[in-house]
């Protein structure tokens, strides 16, 4: 069973079936797995009480523009709305020393909610 998804069920099955003094190979044999993913199914119990590994918090790339962010340029609109773009990502590298294409800046913006029709 080479890459595929084996259930929470099957894995506490097996690791019960460990526990209970079956031998590795009659395990393997029954349930159609490796000897060596009870072990690292062991590995993950003992860590997180579950045989599953949770899902990893790291997804994707971090933001550059983050909430604070978007909230320090709305106040800058607040006080200058005439404001080009290029401006703004001049002012967010210099007081914050972040560097962002305008593009960027502009997708970032309007996901946000921030367009000149709102400023």
């Amino acid at each position: 069973m080479v890459n595929c998804r084996i259930s929470s069920d099957l894995k506490e099955c097996a690791l019960q079936l460990w526990d209970h003094r079956w031998e590795l190979k009659d395990i393997s044999e029954a349930l159609g797995i490796s000897g060596r993913s009870c072990y690292c199914w062991r590995q993950i119990f003992e860590e997180f009480s579950t045989p599953m590994k949770p899902p990893s918090p790291l997804i994707g790339r971090t933001r550059t523009i983050t909430r604070a962010l978007l909230m320090a340029v709305e106040d800058l609109f607040a006080t200058d709305s005439d404001l080009f773009l290029d401006e703004v990502c001049t002012w967010l590298a210099v007081e914050y020393d972040i560097i962002v294409s305008t593009s960027s800046l502009s997708r970032n913006l309007k996901n946000a909610g921030l367009t000149c029709k709102i400023l």
